[in-house]
């Protein structure tokens, strides 16, 4: 695909450019005008490749394209948008971890567990995400017709990877979560259901605490987990998973008091 030639003809100004992969001269040409942003955007919109819900979705995607010299296909190939939020394939994850010199050796994967050997910058040890992970995080039993229920074993890979390399190489992913993780963040629509009786109250699922938990302090996980044994709130090789009902509730209080005392501990400030 990469020795096809493909042209794409945008109109900006009232001049015809001809878009060919010739590694990002194309952007070069048209600058970064707000005229090519909003009608390179307004394509990406509305080709319904991208998921977007609105053109401004696509104009966003737009800009990120010309800033980092992408093809819109080369930005779908990394991430995703999900529920309108922007999320990194795992399988991308796994590229940019690899591509920085990062390795894997799986010692298991299947619908009970994913299991690793990572090894980065002189780190080694063995990560994983199995279902008993899944049932403390919230994610088991699966929901009908979400990707725990269609395919778990992918399901926890994809979890094994982003857990993996938020620890070990976070620059790859800089707080951007996995198409799955946002699916489970935000809980699969559900089916459409037999009228409740009259005495049922039907009542909105809440967000479980584990998950209120991940989003704050997943990008900080190994800072956190750290500071958490010390202060012996979780044992040592636990995470902030493991952290009892009470904990979760008071760090969710004032997640940033948390965040600049988990810092604070791990980069101590010496005279």
């Amino acid at each position: 695909m990469s020795n096809q030639t493909l042209t794409t003809v945008a109109t900006t100004q009232n001049q015809a450019v001809v878009l060919q992969p010739d590694n990002g001269e194309f952007y070069s040409r048209i600058g970064t005008s707000l005229e090519a942003v909003k009608e390179l955007g307004s394509w990406i919109a509305r080709s319904g490749v991208f998921n977007c819900q609105k053109d401004e979705q696509g104009n966003m995607i737009a800009l990120e394209c010309l800033a980092t010299r992408k093809t819109p296909f080369d930005f779908k190939r990394e991430f995703h948008l999900v529920n309108g939020s922007l999320t990194m394939r795992s399988d991308a994850m796994l590229a940019g971890y690899r591509t920085r010199g990062g390795k894997v050796i799986w010692k298991q994967f299947d619908s009970t567990a994913a299991i690793g050997v990572w090894k980065f910058d002189g780190n080694e040890c063995e990560i994983g995400f199995t279902t008993e992970d899944a049932k403390i995080a919230g994610l088991l039993p699966a929901k009908p017709g979400s990707g725990w229920a269609k395919d778990p074993s992918a399901m926890l890979r994809a979890r094994c990877i982003s857990k993996a390399i938020r620890m070990l190489a976070p620059e790859v992913v800089a707080g951007v979560y996995t198409p799955e993780e946002t699916a489970d963040f935000s809980g699969p629509s559900s089916p459409a259901t037999a009228p409740a009786p009259a005495a049922t109250v039907n009542v909105t699922p809440e967000i479980s605490i584990i998950e209120k938990l991940e989003k704050v302090l997943e990008p900080i996980s190994e800072i956190a987990n750290a500071f958490l044994v010390h202060k012996n709130l979780i044992k040592e090789g636990q995470n902030f998973r493991d952290v009892s009902g009470k904990v979760a509730k008071i760090i969710l209080a004032d997640v940033e008091d948390f965040v600049t005392k988990a810092k604070a501990f791990s980069n101590p400030i010496t005279e």
